[in-house]
Order: C-alpha cells, then sequence, then structure tokens
C-alpha cells in the first residue's frame, strides 16, 4: 500500500503542478474545463492503451529479427514508441481542431490543449509502466530516483512533443490554402516524433553511456519547452493585438467606453478590476466579470477570423451573436467596472 500511494502521489503532483502552470499560461480566454478535462482524459486512457497495444504489436517483429540488444531498443524506443504514441496522441487534437473550431483559436490553443493531452498521457505512463513496477521490483532508492527524472526533471516531455503538433494545428487554424494547413500540420507531428525519439535516444543509451546521454536528452527537452514558451509568449502578444483591434472598433461604435477598453486590453487591469468586484460585490460580481471579460475576448477573436478566414462557419452570425451577448454581461457588471476604479 505504501508503494501504491507513493506511486500515485508522484506521478499525480508534479502533474498537477505542471497542469496549472499550462492553465495559467492561457491569460486572456481560458479554454473551457470541459474541454481540457477531455483532453488530460484522452491522453490519460484512450491514447495510452492505444499506444500500449500497438507498441507491443510493432515489437514482437522487431525484437524476433533484431534480438535483444542496443540496436532493437533503439528501433523500439526512438522510433515506433515516438511514431506510435505521438500519433495516438494527435488524433485528440485533430478531433479538436475539427469538432471544436470555435475554442481552437490560434496557436495558443493548440499548445494548451496539445500539453493537456501529454500531461494526461504522461500520468498514466509514470504511473503504470515505471513507478509501481519500479518500486516493487528495484526498492525505494531506484523508484524514487525514477520519479524524480521523469515526473519533475522530464516532466514537460509529452506535453512539449503534442504541443508542438498542437502548436502547428493553430497556425494551420487561420492559414488560407489546404495544401499550407496539411504541410504545417505534418511537420508539426513529424518534429514532435522527431524530438521524442531524440530524446528515448539519449534515456536508451543512458546505461551504456553511464547516463551522461541523459545530458543530450536534457538539453534537447528543455530547449524545446524554451522554445515553445517564446512561442507561447508570441501568441499572447498577437492575441493582445486582435483584442485591441477588435475592440477599438467596439468603442467607436459606442459598445464600450474607453475605460473599459483600457480595462480589457490589459491582464493585469482585468485581474485588478476583478478582485476589486469581489470585495465589494463577492463572488457573483467576479464571476460576472469574469463572463464579461471571457465575451469581449472572444468577440474579438471571432472578428480575427472573419478578417482571416471570411465567413467560413458563419462567423458574421458569430461576430452579432457575440455582440449582443456582451451587451447582456456589460449591463450586468457597469457597477463594478466603475467602482472598481472609484
Amino acid at each position: 500500500m505504501d508503494i501504491l500511494l507513493v506511486a500515485i502521489l508522484g506521478a499525480l503532483i508534479p502533474t498537477c503542478a505542471y497542469t496549472l502552470f499550462v492553465w495559467w499560461l492561457d491569460r486572456y480566454e481560458k479554454e473551457p474545463l470541459r474541454l481540457l478535462a477531455l483532453s488530460f482524459f484522452w491522453g490519460a486512457v484512450p491514447a495510452a492503451l492505444l499506444s500500449v497495444l500497438l507498441e507491443l504489436l510493432f515489437d514482437v517483429p522487431i525484437y524476433v529479427l533484431g534480438g535483444e540488444g542496443i540496436v532493437s531498443n533503439l528501433i523500439s524506443y526512438s522510433f515506433s514508441a515516438p511514431v506510435i504514441e505521438e500519433s495516438a496522441k494527435a488524433i485528440a487534437l485533430v478531433s479538436l481542431w475539427w469538432l471544436a473550431r470555435r475554442e481552437f483559436d490560434d496557436v495558443l490553443d493548440g499548445i494548451i490543449y496539445g500539453a493537456m493531452i501529454g500531461l494526461g498521457f504522461a500520468f498514466s505512463e509514470n504511473l503504470f509502466a515505471y513507478f509501481l513496477p519500479i518500486l516493487s521490483q528495484e526498492g525505494w532508492g531506484a523508484g524514487l530516483i525514477n520519479i524524480l527524472l521523469r515526473a519533475v526533471i522530464f516532466g514537460l516531455n509529452h506535453a512539449l512533443w503534442t504541443g508542438t503538433i498542437g502548436a502547428t494545428l493553430g497556425y494551420a487554424r487561420l492559414a488560407h490554402a489546404p495544401e499550407e494547413r496539411m504541410i504545417v500540420s505534418v511537420a508539426g507531428w513529424a518534429l514532435a516524433i522527431l524530438l521524442h525519439g531524440a530524446h528515448n535516444a539519449g534515456a536508451t543509451l543512458a546505461e551504456y553511456t553511464s547516463g551522461l546521454s541523459l545530458g543530450f536528452s536534457l538539453v534537447v527537452d528543455w530547449g524545446g519547452v524554451f522554445v515553445l514558451l517564446a512561442v507561447a509568449y508570441l501568441a499572447l502578444r498577437r492575441e493582445s493585438r486582435w483584442i485591441e483591434r477588435g475592440l477599438a472598433e467596439e468603442v467607436r461604435r459606442g459598445d464600450l467606453t474607453v475605460q473599459e477598453f483600457q480595462i480589457l486590453r490589459s491582464v493585469g487591469k482585468r485581474l485588478q478590476t476583478q478582485w476589486r468586484a469581489r470585495r465589494r460585490g463577492g463572488r457573483s460580481a467576479h464571476r460576472a466579470l469574469g463572463r464579461y471579460y471571457q465575451c469581449a475576448t472572444e468577440l474579438a477573436f471571432k472578428k480575427q477570423h472573419l478578417r482571416s478566414l471570411g465567413d467560413e462557419g458563419g462567423n458574421l452570425n458569430e461576430v452579432q451573436r457575440l455582440r449582443e451577448q456582451l451587451a447582456i454581461h456589460r449591463a450586468l457588471v457597469r457597477p463594478w467596472l466603475w467602482t472598481s476604479e472609484s
């Protein structure tokens, strides 16, 4: 029972910390919790199970033909496993891209959903394939070191790889030409496989290099994480410009005041106004402002989709619907907008 508890906590605590960090990255328009939970679930259960079954199927001929040894291990861990796992995880991303386009706005959304799928996959893989077997068979020392390595030091690996696929799908979301969408999406999938394979090669060779090859994996993995975070930052900057452009038009229409525009264009002012309203109006005021912010941001994003893609999927009607919804939310929160600045 102690082993089970340590394995669960070792997988759960770092996963929760990294999941909160990924959720925090989405500054302007939080993705629906139901879709985030569904993404995590897909990675943790269907994608993990599908990967196990396919890897068992493909590993049989690899080891029958090549025997046990470094070559077979490299082929299995550095080629077939990355291809199978990234493909299994990408199924959910492609499904979201097609079926939930209203919530899949851009590169940042792709990174968020991809990271959530990756974190779900890592949780199940770590718990069942590594932590429980190693703690049971090799003892506490080896088990705790494995938890530190896989869940903490390399804990963002699957989030990086699937987030890379998501980023390219997010880029393809606003691309005009079908062939551009296809090329970019396939390139993202291939890059994720390459990064995954590079990490696995370093880990596979660790026993032959006295652990030195793990340094290669560490550089590749954290280098990739920092690059993906830089892409997320640039995507946030672009979202900020979308909000400024989209909501400035609402000010000219008379649907928003300049004061409201200044609040909506700044994450800091949004949070400051929301928490001041909470102190004065309680949780209902806090939530009402959150819905108002969400609606205003969705309106700005949908107007950008209208500019980029035309009336694809009824963007024009959606802009009008969101304007009507924004007027309703605005009427509910205006007292808190004014008193928060007084």
